[in-house]
């Protein structure tokens, strides 16, 4: 397996899109969504705490960058 791009810092426009919905992406990995779907309730609950998430997106995307790779070439080029 080779490594993709490195993944854009935490303070990159596009994590806080992806949580606050300005940016829609159907994604490939289902799970990707899904995670994206529950992070932008929490968001809308208390938008506070969206340095937390925008790590906790981060660090799935990087766990799983493998499976969804073309997702982030779309979203972060």
């Amino acid at each position: 397996m080779t490594a993709g791009p490195a993944l854009p810092p935490e303070s990159h426009p596009a994590w806080t899109g992806l949580i606050s919905g300005t940016i829609q992406h159907e994604f490939s990995y289902a799970a990707a969504g899904m995670l994206l779907f529950n992070l932008n309730i929490q968001w809308r609950r208390d938008p506070a705490r969206l340095p937390l998430l925008i790590r906790q997106a981060r660090a799935f995307f990087q766990k799983y960058q493998h499976l969804i790779i073309y997702d982030l070439q779309k979203l972060f080029t």
